[in-house]
Formats: C-alpha cells, sequence, structure tokens
C-alpha cells in the first residue's frame, strides 16, 4: 500500500506543479484538489474502494483538461466520510524514519530526478548571473524547486523538503514581477543549490540528520534579507521573452510518445542478454567455417549482420550525453573562482558526445581534478594576467568528441603553464628523477612528470589542492577503463589536457592469443603493433639489458615481458631463439612488447567480471568466452606492466646492449632536426636543455638580436645555417622549434625548421670533409648521412668570446665565466693553491707515457675526450659513472696520473667521486680535472671545494690538453 500511495501522491504532486507552471489554471485545481484528499489517508492502511473509483474518474477528468475540454467534477463521495486532515503536504511529516524504506525504487527514482533537476535549475542560474533572465527560466526553476518539495516532504526528507520551500519562496516574487534577479539573491540561490547536494547526498544512504540544521535557518535568514534588496518591479528590459512555454500549443500526443523511462537495472539485464547472444554468434560463425552446408552459412552471415546491428542499437540505450557530467562543472569553475579570488570563464562544447553510462560516472572524478587544477595552478590572478597582457578573466574550454572509436575530451585553460625548470627541481627534490636524467628530459617526459606519485608544484597545501595526490590516480583511473590521459604545455600560454575513453568497457574488440596452452584476450585499444622476429636474422633481434630481453625497434630501446614467465605457465626459462612473436602494447604511456607463443586472430569480446576470489590478481582484467566456448582470460597491460616491475626497468639507459660484440656503453644518443637542407643534421642529446615550439608573432627584437621571452629568461635566438654555410630558414611558417642549449648558466636557442626525432645509434663519428665551423662531423649511417652540428660554436659565431688563458683554465673560469674564489679553510689540502700553474704552449708533449682515467656518460664526449688525448700520446681508460671509476681505482694494480670527471652523472656524480677519493689515502694525491657542460659559478665553486683541481667547460681540444699536461707535470713535479 505504502509504494502505490507514494507513487500516485508523487504523480499528482508533479501533474499539478507542471499545471501551474503553464498557467494550466484548470488542471492545476483538480489536480490540487485530488492531492489534498488523497492526503487525508496518508496514516490509513488502505482507501475505501468508492475514492479509489473517485481518483480513477480525478485522472480521467485531468486527461480531458489537458485535451481542452471543459468538464464538471463532483469530489465527494456518498456514505464514506473524509479522515480528518493531519497536516498539510508542505509541512514536516513527523515518521521514525524516511517513508522511501519500504521502497528503494521510489528513492531511487527520486534521487535521479532530483539530479536532473539540480543540474537544469544550476545551468539557468548561471546564465542569469551573465545577464540574461527570462521567465521561462525562472518558470522551469520554481517547477524543479517546487517537485523537490512535494517529493522530500513525501518520502519524509524534512530538511531536504524545508530548504526547498525557503528557496521556492525567494522565487515567488521574481516570479510573480514584484522583484528582480538581482545578485544578492543570486548569490544566495547559489548557496541553497549547494546545500541541496549535501542533503541530498545524505538521502541517498536514507538518512535525513539535522547537521546541516545551523546552515539551513543561516540561508533562510539570507533570503530574506536577499528578497528585501530586490523589490523592484520587472521592466520590459528585464525579461527576454515572454514565456515560450506559455504560447506553445500543447501537443499531448507526440510529447507522450517520444519517450518513455526504463530502469537502469533493466538495461543492464538486457546489455548481459545482448552480451551472451554475441557470444552465440561468435560460436556459430566459428561452426561455419567448418560447415560445407551452403544454406547454413548463409544463415549465419544473416544471423551475424543482425546481431551486430542489434548490437549497436544496444549500446545506444546505454548512451548518455557526456554534457550531464561537463555541464556541472560550470558551478565548480564559479565556486572555485569565488574561493580563490579569481575570475574565470569555462566554455564546453561537444555536451551532446555520447559515452558508455557507467563510463559516464567513471571520468566524473578525474575531469573534476583537471578542472580544479586548472582552476587553482593553472589560471593566474587577475592582477598578475594584466601585468602580462592578458585579460583578467582567465579560460577553461572542455571540448569533448568522437574519434576513431573513442570519446576525446580535451581541457585547455589560457593560465601560466606548466614551468619545467619547476618540475624539474621538484622532481629532482623528491627523488623522482636524478640530475643526469633530469638534463635529458624532453619536453614530453618532464610533463608526464605531473603523473608521479606524490608530485605537486603547489607552494602550498590549500583545501582545493597541493597534497600531490590526484594527477597519478586521475591516470592510474582513466588506464583502468582502457583510456590514455595525455599533457601538454607551453609557458605563459596554458595547458591543455587530452583524455581518450573507450565508448563502452562491455563488448570490446580484442586480439586473442595463446601462451601455453591457455588462450588470453589482448584489448586493442591497448594494442600497438605485432612483430615477428627471426634471431637467426641480422637487422631486428631481440638483445638484453642487465639480463632482460629488449627489442631496439625504429632506434627505441623496448623492454620485452615474457608472459609465460609472467603467468608462470612454464618452469624453465624460454628461449628467444628461432622466431619469436611479439605484441607491443601501451601502458602509462609507455610501450612494452609482449612475447606470445601465437597470435590467433580479433574479435569483438564481452567482458565478464572475474569472480571475487580472482579479482587480487593483477595481471587479469576480465574473461570471455570464445566461439569454440572455451573461456579466455582478458589481460590487464597496466597490471602485468607492474608485475614485471617495468617502472625500474624502464629508467635504466641502453648502455649494456650487446650488440656486434661491442659494448653497449658505446650507443650514443642525438636528437635529429631539419634545418632546410637535404640532407639530416644532429645535435648530440647531452647539449639539448629543452624543445621549444612558439608562435612566430612571439619573437621579439632586442636591438639586432632577435630573442623570446623564455618565463622570467630574455632567451636570444640564434641559426646555424649561416656558420654552415647554408641559405636562411623560411620564415613563412606561423610556428617555430627551437633547441635550447645551456653553456655556462645561460640559455640559448637554436632555431630548426623542425625536430625530427631522437636516434641512438653506435656509429663512430667521422671528421668532417674539411674544417668546418659549426660541425663536429658525419654520422656515416647505412641508409643517409647526418650531419652532427657543434652548437657551441655557434653560440661563440653569434656571440664571441675570448680564449680564456690557462691560468683562468685551471682555476675554474670559462671565457663567459669570471674567475671564482672558494675560501682557504673550504678546500681539502691536497687541493690548496693548485692553480699557481706557468703557461705551456699548446698541445704539450708528455713525458712518457701517462695514464688518465676519463669518468663520462655521455658516449659523445667520451668518444672525443678519448680521442684528442690518444692522439697526444696519453693511454687513457673510460667508464660510464662515477661508481665504475671506483670499482676500477680500487681493482686496477697499474696507477693513473690523472682523473677527468664528468659532473652529473648516474649512481655516482662528480661532485661525490671527487670526495671519495680525496677522503681516501691511497688516492687523495690524484689531480682531479672537472670537465662539465655545467660551468656555472655555483657548480665550479662546489668543484674546488670538493677537490677538483681544475674545472674546465667542454671546449676546444688544445684547452684540455694545456690543462691536463700542466696538471701531470705538476703532480709529477711534486712527486
Amino acid at each position: 500500500f505504502r509504494t502505490a500511495f507514494d507513487a500516485v501522491f508523487r504523480g499528482f504532486h508533479n501533474l499539478k506543479g507542471a499545471a501551474g507552471m503553464m498557467e494550466l489554471t484548470k488542471l492545476q485545481s483538480h489536480t490540487h484538489e485530488l492531492e489534498n484528499i488523497l492526503m487525508t489517508f496518508k496514516s490509513r492502511e488502505m482507501i475505501p474502494r468508492p475514492y479509489v473509483s473517485m481518483f480513477l474518474r480525478g485522472i480521467d477528468a485531468a486527461r480531458s483538461l489537458l485535451n481542452d475540454q471543459d468538464i464538471s467534477f463532483d469530489f465527494k463521495v456518498e456514505g464514506v466520510a473524509l479522515p480528518p486532515v493531519e497536516a498539510p503536504a508542505v509541512v514536516a511529516i513527523e515518521s521514525p524514519g524516511p517513508a522511501f524504506e519500504s521502497d528503494k525504487t521510489a528513492l531511487a527514482e527520486f534521487i535521479n530526478e532530483t539530479d536532473e533537476g539540480i543540474e537544469r535549475i544550476s545551468r539557468h542560474l548561471q546564465t542569469m548571473e551573465t545577464g540574461t533572465c527570462s521567465k521561462d527560466m525562472i518558470d522551469e526553476i520554481y517547477r524543479d524547486i517546487h517537485s523537490l518539495k512535494g517529493s522530500s516532504y513525501l518520502l519524509g526528507f524534512q530538511n531536504l523538503g524545508n530548504v526547498a520551500h525557503a528557496m521556492e519562496s525567494g522565487l515567488e516574487g521574481v516570479r510573480s514581477g514584484t522583484h528582480e534577479m538581482s545578485a544578492p539573491l543570486l548569490n544566495v540561490l547559489f548557496k541553497t543549490l549547494a546545500l541541496i547536494e549535501k542533503l541530498l547526498l545524505k538521502a541517498r544512504g536514507g538518512s535525513d540528520h539535522d547537521e546541516y540544521q545551523p546552515e539551513i535557518v543561516l540561508l533562510t535568514a539570507e533570503f530574506a534579507k536577499s528578497v528585501d534588496q530586490s523589490i523592484k518591479k520587472f521592466t520590459d528590459s528585464s525579461i527576454t521573452t515572454t514565456s515560450a512555454l506559455a504560447q506553445r500549443p500543447i501537443d499531448d500526443k507526440s510529447e507522450s510518445g517520444s519517450s518513455i523511462r526504463v530502469p537502469v537495472a533493466l538495461l543492464d539485464n538486457l546489455m548481459a542478454l545482448m552480451g551472451e547472444m554475441v557470444l552465440v554468434r561468435n560460436q556459430v560463425l566459428q561452426f561455419s567455417n567448418r560447415s560445407e552446408d551452403l544454406e547454413f552459412l548463409s544463415m549465419s552471415k544473416r544471423l551475424n549482420v543482425v546481431t551486430s546491428e542489434i548490437q549497436g542499437q544496444m549500446m545506444k540505450t546505454r548512451m548518455q550525453p557526456i554534457g550531464t557530467v561537463l555541464t556541472k562543472f560550470t558551478r565548480v569553475v564559479r565556486d572555485l573562482s569565488q574561493e580563490l579570488g579569481k575570475k574565470i570563464n569555462l566554455s564546453i562544447t561537444g555536451a551532446e558526445t555520447e559515452l558508455d553510462k557507467s563510463l559516464l560516472e567513471a571520468i566524473k572524478d578525474p575531469l573534476t581534478h583537471i578542472v580544479r587544477n586548472s582552476c587553482d595552478h593553472g589560471i593566474e590572478m587577475p592582477e598578475a594576467r594584466r601585468k602580462t597582457g592578458k585579460s583578467e578573466t582567465g579560460n577553461i574550454s572542455i571540448h569533448a568528441y568522437h574519434e576513431g572509436g573513442q570519446v576525446v575530451i580535451e581541457i585547455q585553460d589560457d593560465g601560466k603553464g606548466l614551468d619545467r625548470e619547476a618540475m624539474i627541481a621538484k622532481a629532482i627534490e623528491k627523488g623522482i628523477v636524478t640530475p643526469a636524467d633530469a638534463a635529458r628530459l624532453t619536453s614530453k617526459q618532464t610533463f608526464a612528470l605531473i603523473f608521479a606519485p606524490g608530485f605537486s608544484t603547489a607552494a602550498k597545501v590549500t583545501n582545493v589542492s597541493g597534497r600531490g595526490v590526484g594527477m597519478d590516480v586521475v591516470r592510474t583511473n582513466i588506464e583502468r577503463m582502457g583510456g590514455t590521459v595525455d599533457l601538454s604545455s607551453t609557458t605563459g600560454s596554458g595547458i591543455t589536457t587530452k583524455l581518450k575513453i573507450p565508448l563502452t568497457l562491455a563488448i570490446v574488440p580484442a586480439l586473442t592469443v595463446r601462451c601455453g596452452t591457455g588462450t588470453f584476450a589482448i584489448p586493442q585499444v591497448k594494442l600497438e603493433e605485432l612483430v615477428r622476429v627471426d634471431q637467426s636474422g641480422t637487422s631486428l633481434k631481440i638483445e638484453f639489458l642487465h639480463g632482460a630481453p629488449v627489442l631496439r625497434l625504429r632506434g627505441n630501446i623496448l623492454p620485452l615481458v615474457d608472459l609465460n614467465e609472467i603467468l608462470r605457465l612454464r618452469t624453465e626459462k624460454t628461449a628467444l631463439d628461432g622466431i619469436t612473436n611479439i605484441a607491443v602494447v601501451n601502458a602509462e604511456q609507455t610501450s612494452f612488447g609482449l612475447i606470445i607463443d601465437e597470435v590467433f586472430d580479433t574479435a569483438d569480446i564481452v567482458v565478464k567480471p572475474l569472480n571475487r576470489l580472482l579479482k587480487s590478481l593483477q595481471v587479469f582484467s576480465g574473461a570471455t568466452i570464445l566461439g569454440n566456448g572455451a573461456v579466455a582470460l582478458i589481460l590487464d597491460v597496466l597490471g602485468i606492466s607492474k608485475v614485471a616491475q617495468l617502472a625500474t626497468e624502464k629508467s635504466g639507459s641502453a648502455t649494456n646492449i650487446q650488440e656486434s660484440g661491442r659494448n653497449a656503453s658505446e650507443i650514443q644518443d642525438y636528437l635529429l632536426v631539419d634545418i632546410g637542407q637535404p640532407t639530416k643534421h644532429a645535435i648530440v642529446l647531452g647539449y639539448v636543455h629543452r624543445l621549444e615550439e612558439c608562435r612566430r608573432s612571439s619573437i621579439e627584437v632586442s636591438g639586432a638580436q632577435r630573442v623570446l621571452r623564455y618565463g622570467q629568461v630574455i632567451l636570444p635566438l640564434i641559426s646555424a645555417n649561416k656558420l654552415l654555410g647554408y641559405s636562411e630558414l623560411d620564415s613563412n611558417s606561423e610556428t617555430v622549434s627551437i633547441v635550447v642549449i645551456r653553456r655556462s648558466g645561460k640559455l640559448y636557442g637554436l632555431e630548426v625548421r623542425r625536430i625530427i626525432d631522437t636516434l641512438s645509434t653506435d656509429v663512430d663519428m667521422t671528421p668532417a670533409e674539411r674544417n668546418q665551423p659549426g660541425m663536429f662531423g658525419n654520422l656515416n649511417m647505412p641508409d643517409e648521412l647526418i650531419v652532427v652540428i657543434d652548437p657551441f660554436d655557434v653560440i661563440n659565431d653569434t656571440f664571441p668570446t675570448p680564449v680564456p688563458s690557462l691560468r683562468d683554465t685551471i682555476r675554474g673560469a670559462t671565457a663567459s665565466t669570471p674567475l671564482v674564489s672558494v675560501p682557504e679553510a673550504e678546500i681539502p689540502t691536497s687541493n690548496r693553491n693548485p692553480t699557481i700553474l706557468n703557461a705551456r704552449s699548446a698541445n704539450p708533449e708528455p713525458i712518457g707515457p701517462r695514464r688518465i682515467l676519463i669518468a663520462e656518460d655521455t658516449v659523445f664526449f667520451r668518444r672525443a675526450l678519448r680521442k684528442v688525448l690518444e692522439a697526444s700520446g696519453y693511454e687513457v681508460v673510460t667508464v660510464n659513472d662515477g661508481m665504475e671509476a671506483i670499482d676500477l681505482l680500487t681493482d686496477s694494480a697499474t696507477p693513473f696520473d690523472l682523473i677527468i670527471s664528468d659532473i652529473e652523472m648516474p649512481r655516482l656524480s662528480g661532485f661525490e667521486l671527487a670526495t671519495k677519493i680525496r677522503s681516501t689515502p691511497r688516492f687523495a694525491h690524484l689531480p682531479l680535472l672537472a670537465v662539465s657542460s655545467r660551468a656555472e659559478e655555483d657548480f665550479m665553486k662546489e668543484g674546488l671545494r670538493v677537490g677538483f683541481n681544475g674545472y674546465l667547460e667542454k671546449l676546444r681540444p688544445e684547452i684540455l690538453l694545456n690543462a691536463v699536461a700542466e696538471l701531470i707535470g705538476k703532480s709529477k713535479g711534486a712527486a
């Protein structure tokens, strides 16, 4: 009885409110009377049969009124008296608990209707805030609030009903035209809406606690005050229309037949049955492939077509416009802009783009976090924006669209963008990357740091953000549903975050493969390509890095995971000889290869959830039934990468790969660039500080020098073309690609036509055919010749500086850095007064063979130093970092005369190496020479403090040879 009573009462109440909004006064009065009579039976166990008949006649009469027919209706029932009325419908209902306890369906319907109503109210209020206020909007808001009030009281949510009643009363004057929609009234309406959302959250759990009672009392008082401030008769200009609802004729037949409400549970059941139908279809198709019955083959093909069409239509029933989620962010942005004291405008396009309902709910939290980050971190304060020439009002745009069977959501702001230097510093501080690794990060890799757990660039923790929890969860959640997240930024111009999400997770295309005796499915959204490797061939082979298999694929080092080993399908190691099948997959924007036994085919698979006993397995995301009736487990690519611990392996360099009998530490990384010539050009990656792209219009001129404002730095722009004897770069393109080079603590921008790619190779660089300024030499690759640019030479050509004297060189000065001084007490005894040296002629001949140890992690510089020194008669031994240098010094029976070390190296830096050497009596006497591209004054001071006898920037060979000869000669003389 209670369920039926509540449903009938809610129907009468909603019909009454709708009739009032549409000014159907006769229908409004009729349903109001029916509602009042029904309310008298609320506390009874049943409604007398004569009154049931009266209500049925009343419903028929309502239909007649909707058809604009005159009626004469008698509400009296002879022989049966009405019970006394205990309370009007709008008065709080005294009951031990909410009335929905006996009917969860009523609660679910109430929650859904209220959610929709809140969304409409929020949208209209934000439109009104822009200055557009129409009678239509006010009527719709009033109708939604009125319905919420009645339903809340009916279901026993007294506090929610009271708040809705206060909001309804505040709007009454605006609706009747005695008040205007003023700014104070709008602010209170927004606050009330926020409180309704809090109370609705309680209602979802079936509670109506009084913890918000003080807030309700305060808002009621604010309503009274704001209404008093809003007493002003509407002028003709205050309303943009007359009510379109009142003018439009009602087509009851077309409206009632256009849509119906269907419970979500019913759609879920239909989707499950659709999945079973797809499985049966797959089985029939597989059987038909083995049959010679042409009629059966024709029927199976027809079944395939029909099933696919039904599947497509069925999928649409679960689809909802993404706007149901996106439009909620207008409120989020409005509230945050007020809280942060900023001016922010939000624009949304593509709200009609549809997505599966389950995914729609799943993306709500990640999107909220991204939008809040844009408001808090991205958009600047009005004063700061005005100083940079921007409008005081910041802009955030959300654009949704379909692309390649996925939904793409782009969130873009025009704020300050990401500060690369700050991100690098924070990542080093938190131990996410080492200083050596940080120097090699590309722009994309730098931006990816924001997804690292615990990473945050916020200056302080607020209630909005700054705790370093969020973006890593955003990426994990998006990728868990088969999607990807990508981020790009331009300093001073904002951030763009792009999400790619599959349309649905119920039925997905996948590749089926075999490992051992089992069949597994790889979702195609995670599959990049299939590679077949023949170990007996010469071009593509599986190699080993620290004992782990890797594949050098198009210049990239691809880690490999043996699926048999991960799933423990074999106890012994798989012999990687002969033919090997590799599925290249993507997890957390990192690619790796899955070694599999056999590739079968692609098919639409129905995703079945795993049993609760199997849910703890990270390597599987679900299961499916194949066409032959067998069960195949669906691989979780992200989970496999974690189980295989690729997060730690992928950070290792490729410097230990054995190739062609050579040590893989001889592999050098280059940046390939196009400078408008037929031949490709390269820059040693160790020289590259950052990669940038800017609009040509943003380039300015200081004197005769073209410059770019680069954060807080003025970046001078130079070109290698003139020095190399080429024609100047084409200036017609709208954008300019820039390679940022750091030298002696200063940044320079090398203009190129475009950035092509990176190259990893062990090919030795050959000298140029002639002594060409701006060139190191050539890379004679199998398919092309690549010219290697000397960026320091290019910088010297534009900004010439004198060659430093030998005395200055040994003291730690460079051509562009003044002498540095360190207090005597801070310098180790063995290194005091090492710089009082006599000048020597260039390229001095060493007296007898001298052994030099070079610790340098960059292949290019290691080779260059070795060639120069060996050509002058020195015996040279090279190692990759400081740790290898210590090991070699300890184990070597033959002593060294000099140690040359880079500063930024993995495992043990140059500073740490010098400290260890000076603290070990056996080696404390050895002269140490720092040769580094980091020639800033702070680095030089630190180098002399920890024990280096000299500090050189990576410059010209003659300077190096003079310094080496001086240090070795002084050391031998002292001995």
